[in-house]
């Protein structure tokens, strides 16, 4: 890429405001998008950042230009603009986020009109176009030239695009969801919760999700002002307020979202993270215990995983899919399958019937429906599942051609051993893995590994870190 420190990837864009990421790439993406939809419908949507504003109204330019109708849905969560692509009949979507990371970065996540991420196929096209583009920007070339060789279709001054808001798409979304929740038994259920809401998208959704369940949720980092007062990523040295939150206050259960609330962890009642993975096994458990014929249905991760995800799913004879990381991947399996749910080990749950995005109100709401039901704490129900030790570490790049060696490093120091590269390298060993990866989103390799004990799972990591 032309900018080597802008993260571009299959999740869309990404950098640190006033660095890598400028009003001016937004610009470039925008008309880039916008040039692809062919100046069609574009559901637009951000999350809290304090960046959001420049990068807002740099994207609603380059829509404009391209001759777009864009519907902007304000401050809403990423699963909210992928469904409300779907419900406005939309040609795609454009989420103003950084998701998980630190309060600097900024991006634009793009949206097809089926709802989900544009595909690696799809971003290759974007990309190729904005190198072109920066190209053409560097050559001593007229405007006139300028524009024919980025190949953006700019709208005529007749055709010029179109802005306007709607305000029901948070609404919308959770009727979606409470469609399949029994919320009278969720109510009766008195449970005591609570929610960190990162301060970000998650502030605006959660206190109307809360009030149609009938509980009085108790919202921790509930200004959506964009003011992270801790690391967006819900990781468990993240959640320290949630954690005393759920033990000062006795509650049941404690959720942790990201900025834009596609990603769920939780706490349980002793006020112990139980890990991100375990929040998609057990609303997968739940669904598939209560599916009348779940023999045969489909079930779809990504590679990092944990292995519990598997276990759970052969109990029920679900019929599993391992995908490469990135939701989009996930997304598809499920679309093109009879699905059940699907999801990431990173806390991200998607529930077909309702999107084909991870959403996290999905998942606090299935939670708790499902303790209502089985009047079982999270620890009870983390009982009942194979207990695996995951460990996840990273490492920062200074340039792409880090990765290679580092991959090759790890093959052949298990070289003995069933390798997967389908994404990466990933180690499959008898009662564990270790699965190796440069990240979609960050400049860093990660190193994830999973075994029946901590030590274990922790020696793996350490012989290839």
């Amino acid at each position: 890429m032309s900018n080597t420190s802008l993260k571009i990837t299959v999740a869309g864009i990404r950098g640190k405001f006033s660095e890598s990421l400028l009003p001016s790439t937004a610009l470039d993406f925008a008309e880039l998008f916008g040039t692809v939809l062919g100046g069609k419908k574009v559901v637009l949507g951000t999350e809290t950042r304090l960046s959001t504003s420049p990068i807002k109204h740099a994207v609603i330019s380059g829509l404009l230009a391209t001759g777009c109708e864009i519907i902007d849905i304000g401050v809403v969560a990423t699963p909210t603009v992928q469904l409300m692509v779907r419900h406005l009949q939309a040609d795609g979507g454009i989420m103003i986020t950084a998701s998980h990371n630190p309060i600097v970065w900024n991006g634009l996540k793009f949206i097809s009109s089926q709802g989900v991420f544009f595909d690696e196929t799809e971003m290759l096209g974007m990309f190729k176009r904005y190198d072109t583009l920066q190209e053409a920007k560097h050559q001593s070339i007229t405007t006139e030239e300028l524009v024919r060789a980025s190949g953006i279709a700019y709208a005529n001054i007749h055709s010029i695009g179109t802005l306007s808001c709607f305000e029901g798409a948070h609404q919308i979304h959770l009727d979606r969801i409470l469609h399949q929740i029994d919320t009278s038994l969720v109510k009766a259920a008195k449970l005591k919760v609570v929610v960190d809401c990162c301060n970000g998208a998650g502030a605006v959704m959660n206190p109307l999700l809360f009030r149609l369940l009938g509980l009085n949720a108790i919202l921790i980092n509930e200004k959506p002002d964009g003011k992270f007062t801790r690391e967006p990523e819900p990781l468990p040295q993240n959640l320290g307020d949630l954690i005393q939150a759920v033990k000062h206050h006795k509650a049941d259960i404690g959720f942790a979202q990201d900025a834009d609330a596609d990603r769920l962890a939780i706490v349980n009642e002793k006020g112990q993270p139980i890990g991100e993975d375990y929040t998609l096994v057990l609303t997968m458990k739940y669904l598939l215990e209560n599916h009348p014929n779940p023999v045969g249905k489909v079930v779809a991760t990504n590679l990092s995983t944990t292995r519990a995800f598997d276990d759970v799913a052969n109990q029920y004879g679900a019929l599993i899919i391992h995908t490469k990381i990135g939701e989009v991947n996930v997304s598809k399996a499920l679309m093109e399958n009879d699905s059940i749910i699907g999801g990431e080990g990173n806390g991200g749950v998607i529930i077909p019937s309702i999107g084909y995005g991870r959403d996290s109100f999905a998942g606090i709401a299935f939670m708790l429906e499902y303790m209502a039901k089985t009047k079982l704490s999270v620890s009870q129900l983390v009982a009942q599942i194979p207990t695996y030790h995951v460990v996840k570490k990273k490492r920062d790049l200074n340039s792409n051609a880090e990765i290679q060696p580092i991959l090759d490093r790890t093959k052949a120091a298990y070289s003995g051993e069933k390798i997967d590269e389908t994404d990466g390298v990933k180690v499959i060993l008898k009662d564990g893995w270790l699965h190796v990866r440069p990240s979609n989103t960050e400049p860093i390799v990660r190193y994830f590994a999973e075994a029946k004990t901590l030590a274990e799972a922790q020696r793996l990591v350490e012989s290839v870190y």
